[in-house]
């Protein structure tokens, strides 16, 4: 039962992921001039507040001596390379090359967490579960072979590729600390307070201000952006911690596939017979993971 959840989970955190891409995408195309670093600071600022209203909801109480344990540091270093550098280089690649691109290049963080968590946590990985990875990433790669390119190509395909690595380290950086008595909801706790406290100081030194999201329209959109975020990053932690990092980032992947979707449907991106063809080529990889 623990396994058929973690797929669960896995699937629904690439669902909510690409809706939050979508909904990021829109807020850029409506506000040209509006900073990155903000928008990920107030994304997580919303963020706490919502996993703290659901650790009260659902336990009653919030553990605040999960941050003075020495183990639960690795989740913050993987919450220093998925927030203020991986987030950031995801949100600068959507920016610049669209959201559809930016998801496809970032996706190949699956391949970094099955070579860090078979070296550096000693996970064993099935040959079924690499075949489906590589089918992922060939998919990926035919899906971005041939792509017009726009104003800062190779900075927003740079930044993907830097947002993988870090998401892909993320996910061993966490399952090492939730091997312990560590929840999953307690560990994106301490994941989103580090990335909300970096993005701080980053907007500070940079002489951006929280201000800029003063906007009705904008909070709200930022809203539904954190909350579709929140569950794709408590669904992701529960796949994590159920089935290992390579097979729930191997199920987080999907997310590629529907932010296709979703941008094709909400921001009337072209959706060719290529992305089609090699979204099934995804699907497939994902579907032996699965099978496996």
């Amino acid at each position: 039962m623990k396994t058929k959840n973690g797929v669960s989970f896995g699937l629904l955190s690439g669902v909510f992921w690409g809706l939050g891409l979508t909904i990021s995408a829109y807020i850029f195309s409506i506000f040209t001039d509006l900073s990155p670093f903000v928008v990920a600071a107030a994304h997580d600022f919303l963020s706490i507040f919502i996993l703290l209203g659901y650790l009260l909801f659902k336990e009653g109480k919030v553990r605040f001596s999960i941050f003075l344990n020495i183990r639960n540091v690795s989740v913050i270093i993987g919450a220093l390379l998925a927030g203020p550098i991986g987030m950031q280089a995801n949100l600068y690649a959507v920016k610049y090359i669209g959201s559809s691109l930016a998801s496809s290049v970032s996706a190949i963080y699956p391949a970094v967490s099955v070579i860090l968590a078979f070296f550096f946590l000693k996970h064993k990985v099935s040959k079924n579960t690499v075949f489906g990875i590589l089918l992922i990433i060939a998919g990926i790669i035919a899906q971005t072979y041939k792509v017009e390119q726009v104003n800062s190509f190779y900075i927003g395909i740079l930044c993907a590729l830097i947002c993988a690595f870090a998401w892909g380290s993320e996910s061993v950086l966490s399952s090492f600390a939730m091997e312990s008595d560590l929840s999953e909801i307690e560990a994106l706790l301490i994941r989103q307070v580090t990335s909300f406290l970096s993005y701080l100081v980053i907007v500070l030194f940079t002489h951006h201000s929280l201000a800029e999201v003063a906007n009705g329209q904008l909070f709200g959109l930022l809203i539904v952006f954190a909350a579709f975020n929140m569950i794709s990053y408590l669904a992701y932690y529960m796949a994590i911690n159920r089935l290992q990092p390579a097979k729930a980032t191997g199920l987080n992947v999907s997310y590629v596939v529907w932010t296709v979707l979703f941008a094709a449907m909400f921001l009337g991106t072209p959706l060719t017979v290529l992305t089609i063809i090699t979204s099934f080529v995804v699907m497939a990889g994902v579907y032996i993971i699965i099978k496996e």
